[in-house]
């Protein structure tokens, strides 16, 4: 080959090497690969197509000296994500359980208007439940053959009483005995006091309440026949309330702890009830494995009524303990994760073992120091960042 030829072939060369120089792919660094929005898991060096849902993959970029598990974030970022943090330190901690629990009636003073005698109902003072009844009021009038042969017997004995009384002393205990039977049939003392005045028996008679109460039931109307003993009206006495709960059998060692409780309303915001555990159910549910509780409540305004929702919540002992805000935990099957700013500034999850907790604060027995920064708000928009950029599991391996 002479010069010419050798000088073509080598210019020929070069030109191939120069546009496979220029076709050569850019090289990615090891802080940036391509995932998917909608599968995080799916991670590639290069860009492409979500192998599940065939979406563009997108570029994302990790800091480059961030450590595997870790999180940098920028100012702004952390502003937009409002993530605070608070200084771990030992503080005074009290463990607790919160029931739900549900206003009740208090049983002790609940009372039951009945018919006395048997007759016809003429007139019902009370009709209508939720109403509320006076001792001394009138609840209804009853006409009753029985009560007036009853009156007609008693002024007979006291005629004879005042005839014979002198001579015959057994009248002045027959009078005594009809009078006692219109007492235990209703009659007022004052109603047998206008009987001896008018001398003259009533078909109609009226009954008032001795109770105090609101008619929950009321179980007559008017031109009903009663027997001895019907039911008339059902008086609830709401000057205290019941709140009751179900506690689990696993809770009952903790009431021997206290009994002090705290009742929460809430369609009161921010009214908390002092009050005491009074009873607790000695009979276990099988089917359920709970038990009855039941805290005692004033009411004598009656500004709570029964079925009202509440939360009863009791407190025991307190010590000192290392603890943290109770929302900074995040539990799930793998156990509980906490978010600490490290020294560099970065975000790392670190599972951790807890002990007594309440609302407000929880115990940590193992994996964290005082003095580390533990973030209390946002760490749910960080666990769900470290999945998108490390996959669906970033804390495999972490053990506690």
């Amino acid at each position: 080959m002479n010069h010419l030829g050798k000088n073509i072939a080598l210019f020929a060369l070069l030109l191939v090497i120069a546009a496979c120089k220029k076709n050569a792919p850019e090289a990615i660094p090891d802080n940036v690969f391509y995932t998917c929005s909608m599968h995080p898991q799916v991670m590639e060096k290069q860009p492409g197509t979500c192998p599940i849902c065939k979406m563009d993959l997108i570029r994302t970029e990790t800091h480059p000296n961030q450590q595997t598990g870790e999180l940098k974030l920028s100012d702004e970022q952390i502003r937009l994500a409002n993530i605070r943090t608070d200084t771990v330190r030992l503080r005074p901690l009290g463990e607790e359980i919160t029931l739900s629990a549900t206003l009740k009636e208090n049983q002790n003073l609940v009372n039951m208007i009945t018919a006395r005698i048997s007759g016809r109902v003429e007139r019902l003072f009370v009709r209508n439940v939720g109403e509320t009844v006076r001792a001394g009021q009138a609840v209804f009038e009853l006409y009753s053959e029985d009560l007036a042969s009853a009156q007609q017997d008693y002024l007979l004995a006291r005629q004879s009483q005042k005839r014979y009384g002198e001579t015959e002393p057994n009248f002045a205990r027959i009078a005594d005995a009809a009078r006692n039977k219109l007492l235990l049939w209703g009659m007022t003392e004052s109603q047998i006091g206008e009987l001896e005045h008018s001398d003259s028996p009533k078909n109609t008679h009226t009954f008032y309440s001795k109770y105090s109460g609101i008619a929950t039931e009321v179980s007559i109307a008017e031109g009903d026949y009663v027997a001895e003993g019907s039911p008339v009206l059902r008086l609830a006495d709401l000057r205290t309330l019941w709140a009751e709960a179900q506690l689990y059998v696993s809770d009952l060692p903790f009431l021997a702890q206290t009994r002090e409780a705290s009742v929460a309303l809430p369609y009161f915001s921010g009214r908390i009830l002092g009050g005491k555990v009074s009873f607790v159910n000695p009979s276990l549910e099988a089917s359920s494995k709970i038990v009855l509780a039941r805290v005692e409540l004033s009411n004598l305004d009656n500004a709570y009524q029964p079925g009202m929702q509440a939360w009863i919540t009791i407190k025991g002992k307190t010590r000192r303990a290392l603890a943290v805000p109770t929302n900074a935990l995040i539990q799930d099957s793998r156990g509980v994760t906490l978010w600490i700013k490290n020294a560099t500034g970065g975000f790392e999850g670190r599972m951790v073992r807890i002990g007594i907790a309440n609302k407000d604060y929880t115990e940590i027995v193992d994996g964290l120091q005082p003095g580390e920064l533990v973030v209390v708000s946002g760490a749910y928009l960080l666990q769900s960042e470290l999945v998108f950029k490390k996959g669906a599991d970033p804390m495999a391996g972490h053990k506690m």
